[in-house]
């Protein structure tokens, strides 16, 4: 392993691409800010197909705004960082034993599927600490995933065409391999010729829709419970809404946890299937508009009924949450905003 410490988040991604290319398992992190100077870069592994995962530490936004505070503002940002279309993955951790899973489980996406990886994990998961047992990452389904790997050749292409979007790839050094920032044909070379632009474009965004194919649905969405009354949400939310399970639960209501682990590809059938006659679905989000519940009104069709949201920068906490969840079960309300925490 190789840790650098680069002059600045331009650096970071483009040293991290770059190392990709040469077969290294490659990752960076940032936060908000940073992550606005890795967009370009972002782009970049995009066209070359280039595998990195990028850690993104959501905080309060825009602008530095409470950079000692969390959030979950950027989700959007991230769903679309980079300029054009190209396919990018974005998975978010809910706890410290999925942060770890999803670091390594990132890497794999991205050599599996050749293109990057935004992993989220927001700041008040990153700040926090807890005591794991090791013995859940040892033995498990966990395991390095390295994709189509060849050792290149006389006529080797590295975007050769593909009925799923994948290439065979071979690392710098091994094969000839002309990698740019323009449009290109099979073997790399510059081209804004029609045809070519059609058949490459179409080429790399298939990978998405092969990753939706290939990844099991039941690993993208968590379920906790059995109710009519589902709570939906993603990230750190997800301890709170938990624990307010069995607050609730003695209080005599009952309520089900929905949290979207993978937001692309996203769940799109799967999400139907679960919300399926549910007579209520309370988006529980730490931002405004409940971007992950847009997500999936832009993907179903779907829409919430009701909204607890949360925007100071602060965790969501149990006390909070569960009188915001009998305000909106037993007396109806359509939203509740909560401000707790110092």
């Amino acid at each position: 392993m190789v840790v650098v410490q680069s002059e600045d988040e331009i650096a970071a991604i483009n040293m991290a691409v770059g190392s990709s290319l040469t077969g290294a398992r490659s990752a960076t992190a940032t936060s908000g800010p940073g992550f606005s100077l890795m967009s370009e870069g972002i782009s970049w592994a995009g066209m070359n197909e280039a595998p990195v995962l990028i850690t993104y530490y959501m905080r309060g936004a825009p602008a530095t705004g409470l950079p000692t505070r969390s959030g979950q503002a950027d989700l959007k940002f991230a769903l679309n960082v980079g300029h054009g279309e190209f396919p990018r993955i974005v998975i978010a951790s809910g706890d410290h034993e999925e942060v770890f899973y999803d670091s390594i489980y990132g890497l794999n996406l991205a050599e599996r599927y050749q293109t990057p990886v935004i992993h989220i994990i927001e700041k008040c998961l990153a700040n926090a600490y807890s005591v794991l047992d090791m013995k859940l990452f040892t033995g498990s389904d966990i395991s390095i995933e390295r994709g189509l790997l060849v050792e290149g050749g006389e006529d080797y292409r590295r975007f050769a065409h593909s009925d799923n979007g994948l290439s065979p790839r071979a690392f710098l050094g091994k094969a000839r391999i002309f990698y740019t920032g323009d449009e290109h044909n099979e073997t790399g070379h510059i081209t804004e010729e029609s045809l070519n632009r059609l058949a490459i474009y179409e080429k790399r965004l298939k990978k998405l829709e092969t990753a939706d194919r290939e990844i099991m649905e039941e690993s993208m969405v968590n379920v906790f419970g059995d109710s009519e009354n589902v709570v939906l949400t993603w990230g750190s939310t997800k301890g709170a809404a938990i624990d307010a399970m069995e607050e609730l639960k003695e209080k005599g209501i009952d309520i089900e946890v929905v949290q979207v682990r993978m937001f692309s590809p996203y769940p799109k059938n799967y999400m139907k299937k679960i919300l399926a006659g549910k007579s209520r679905i309370i988006a529980l989000e730490n931002n405004y508009y409940a971007q992950g519940a847009e997500v999936l009104t832009e993907k179903t069709g779907i829409m919430p009924d009701s909204y607890i949201l949360k925007w100071t920068g602060r965790p969501v906490l149990l006390d909070e949450l569960v009188d915001a969840l009998e305000r909106v079960i037993k007396k109806g309300e359509k939203k509740v905003v909560l401000h707790g925490g110092a």
